[in-house]
């Protein structure tokens, strides 16, 4: 009685033991024999057995989840020959109905987020075969895909064969074996062929790469985007979520979305307004990456990018800075909303270089960048001068709206309108001729605003190159302006112009033998600072040494002719009498007759005047 709770307790124990094996037992799956044919033929170490196996998935269809089973097996194999003929084996599974879904999404999808990069690399490969098969393309080599063998040490007839490969495409041969295989290492031959994979197989491929983008693994939405590059005009659907991944936490997720806008090109374009969004980012690396996609982009679709970018403007210009003035109350939601993005000048600087960069595309929009001539923020206001000058001639639509502020009172909003007319000058003939124009106007009771229009349109023509030809006379003319700004103004035009105001040289010249002191050692230091362009006159202002008697016209003749020497080098040579004769006869003649009138009309007496020519 005493042994009948032990032996009770012995024989429950044993049933349930028996019960465990029976459950464990039910769970085991008969494999079907063709299925355990595949399997050996699949790790067969030659690559011939193994492209028998292969093509024989689609004669002989085994069952679905025995056939997915073995695939999901053999994928995680240890042999890396073995890997990739189970990532082919998964397009061959794509073909037939039946297993289709379970090889796409149960065994190919799961593995994107494997543990061994080469496993990832390998269900990456199977799922680009089965879209490339379902829109009627032949499967890519996998050494565009990037699916190599990784060799510790590789001889120089290996590493040959591999560069000749790259290039050519063609199938190699899988390491020992001398026999050519069509399932080698390096291409994806025996996966499922040209229109082999239905549409929707090949589209629920496509949204298992996509889902990755979403992944916590920085090594899988690498690779998600590193697959959709290989998708051409199918990851178009996607450009606005590779825009976004331009913020990504991880750098090599980063330069792989920017690599994925650079090699898809125009397939992207649905993404541009993303991108122009991040420039607008707290983060200055992402408004850094956001502004270096622009450019790849504006190469094929500049106006879509300038629009794009030019809207952020808008944004920006709506807002128009500082809710520091105004001390409103901000709901949560609406600082939730400005958390997304930069400080205000902050942003602004970075649109409107970015529109600066773009060149004669922001030629557009040119009327508002004209408005931020007269922001109090300097860097914004020199930002956006820039950016008038870069867009070129086609700016030259709206001077009216820059023009407009050269009378402006706050002299750095006209300062900053002189240096956009002036960039501008050499590109748009129109505005050389208005300031031409102005100066050949009498300037008789000039007031202070008419100085300082005459200095403005001085300082504009000193940019206008070419253009300034037909005024050079009148430049010269204003060397004896009784206003020492416009004086000071006419003499850097002239500098300025450099090749371009050689010809004044006669006109300037002329001022050397004037009757004020001033406008001679004012033509003295034009015709010194010009350097090189003065030419043959140069000579003249050492002439005028030997005659001169003003202390401050001697004192501008020697600093001319230093730094003529110091301009001109070897080149330079002093013009001297070629005997004493000579000399008394030259100085007779600058300094014996009656120098210029204030007017500027050439005296009976002057070398420059047809009387003396005629005494001569």
């Amino acid at each position: 009685t005493e042994l009948l709770p032990q032996l009770s307790f012995g024989n429950s124990t044993m049933a349930a033991r028996r019960a465990s094996f029976n459950a464990k037992l039910n769970q085991i799956k008969p494999v079907p024999a063709s299925v355990q044919l595949l399997e050996k033929q699949l790790t067969s170490g030659e690559p011939t057995v193994r492209d028998a196996g292969l093509v024989s998935i689609t004669k002989v269809k085994p069952p679905a989840e025995p056939l997915t089973d073995l695939i999901a097996k053999l994928i995680e194999h240890q042999n890396w020959y073995v890997r990739r003929t189970a990532s082919a084996a998964i397009a061959r599974c794509a073909e037939i109905e039946e297993s289709a879904t379970l090889a796409v999404h149960n065994v190919a999808a799961s593995r994107l987020s494997h543990k061994d990069p080469d496993v990832r690399k390998c269900a990456a490969r199977a799922l680009l075969a089965v879209v490339k098969s379902s829109q009627g393309t032949t499967p890519p080599p996998s050494s565009s895909l990037g699916v190599l063998r990784e060799k510790l040490s590789e001889k120089k007839e290996d590493s040959e064969k591999k560069e000749d490969l790259e290039t050519s495409g063609e199938p190699s041969t899988d390491a020992g074996s001398d026999t050519e295989s069509i399932s080698s290492e390096d291409s994806m031959f025996g996966a499922a062929g040209a229109e082999g994979v239905p549409g929707q197989v090949g589209q629920l491929a496509i949204e298992e790469i996509a889902l990755r983008l979403d992944s916590k693994s920085a090594q899988v939405r690498k690779l998600a985007i590193e697959s959709l590059i290989r998708l051409e005009s199918t990851a178009s659907a996607y450009s606005e979520k590779l825009a976004k991944m331009l913020d990504d936490k991880d750098v090599t997720v980063r330069n792989a979305a920017f690599a994925s806008f650079k090699i898809l090109g125009a397939y992207c374009n649905a993404g541009i307004e993303n991108v122009a969004t991040l420039l607008r980012n707290p983060k200055s690396r992402t408004r850094a990456d956001a502004n270096r996609v622009i450019h790849v982009i504006a190469a094929h679709s500049g106006k879509e990018v300038s629009e794009a970018v030019f809207q952020q403007l808008q944004i920006l210009d709506r807002e128009k800075s500082p809710s520091k003035q105004k001390k409103e109350r901000v709901s949560p939601t609406r600082k939730a909303e400005l958390a997304r993005f930069c400080d205000w000048h902050v942003g602004m600087r970075t649109v409107l270089t970015c529109l600066c960069e773009l060149g004669p595309l922001s030629a557009p929009y040119s009327k508002l960048i004209a408005d931020y001539i007269e922001t109090k923020d300097v860097q914004i206001r020199a930002i956006a001068v820039r950016t008038l000058i870069a867009g070129g001639a086609e700016v030259g639509n709206n001077l009216k709206a820059i023009r407009s502020r050269l009378s402006h009172p706050d002299p750095d909003v006209s300062r900053a309108a002189v240096d956009v007319l002036r960039g501008l000058g050499s590109l748009n003939s129109a505005i050389p001729l208005t300031m031409g124009k102005l100066l050949q106007e009498d300037s008789d009771g000039a007031g202070t605003e008419a100085i300082r229009a005459r200095c403005q349109a001085l300082k504009i023509l000193g940019g206008s190159g070419k253009h300034t030809k037909r005024f050079l006379s009148d430049i010269s003319r204003e060397l004896e302006n009784a206003e020492f700004q416009i004086r000071r103004a006419a003499l850097e035009t002239l500098v300025d112009l450099k090749e371009h105001g050689a010809p004044a040289g006669v006109e300037i010249s002329r001022r050397l033998l004037h009757a004020d002191p001033v406008v001679r050692r004012t033509a003295v230091e034009t015709l010194g600072r010009m350097g090189t362009h003065a030419g043959e006159y140069i000579g003249r202002v050492e002439a005028l040494q030997d005659t001169e008697e003003d202390p401050d016209v001697q004192k501008a003749i020697k600093s001319a002719m230093s730094l003529a020497k110091e301009t001109l080098g070897d080149k330079y040579v002093a013009e001297s009498p070629k005997n004493k004769n000579e000399g008394q006869e030259r100085r007779k003649s600058v300094g014996g007759g009656r120098r210029l009138s204030a007017s500027g009309a050439a005296s009976p007496q002057s070398p420059a005047s047809p009387k003396s020519k005629k005494a001569k």
